[in-house]
């Protein structure tokens, strides 16, 4: 599949979204929750991502059979030093079945246009070392810069899923 379709999130989305964690093997401790228990919060920020369009862009990607094969989320905040707006692209998740087959590319690009038509100074996201997008460069390939002298840090309320 080169050209999978690309659209807004929908409630429905919640289960097939939380099944490509559970693919993935993001979290151990979600591995261990029902489904529900899962794809319930997602649904919630499906439900505020769709009622935010100005702040907030959740889209997936879906195969010939409609099926969800990927999604990324992407937050538009007002960056002061920027003098402008930037995207950071919270989520890029891909099935593993779907791997290589257009779904992450056709989903950052979707976010890349997004980006331009918002007048965006840039768009930002964090990637793990150690995994496949890291090590195979995709990021890069697809016109991303690594920040060779920035660190990016967080602050935990409560302990996350992952």
């Amino acid at each position: 599949m080169e050209n999978p379709t690309i659209r807004e999130a929908e409630i429905k989305d919640a289960v097939p979204m939380a099944e490509i964690l559970r693919e993935i093997g993001w979290s151990e401790k979600r591995n261990k929750m029902s489904l529900n228990e899962v794809s319930k919060p997602i649904e919630e920020l499906i439900e505020h991502c769709s009622k935010d369009a100005k702040g907030h862009t959740m889209i997936v990607a879906i195969d010939e059979k409609s099926k969800v094969i990927g999604f990324t989320n992407v937050h538009w905040v007002p960056f002061i030093m920027l003098g402008s707006w930037e995207g950071y692209v919270s989520d890029v998740f891909v099935s593993p079945q779907a791997g290589g087959q257009g779904a992450g590319s056709a989903l950052i690009k979707h976010v890349m246009q997004e980006g331009e038509k918002r007048g965006c100074m840039r768009l930002m996201l964090t990637n793990g070392k150690e995994k496949p997008s890291y090590k195979t460069g995709f990021y890069k390939k697809m016109g991303w810069t690594e920040r060779p002298k920035v660190a990016n840090f967080v602050y935990y309320y409560k302990e996350p899923w992952s």
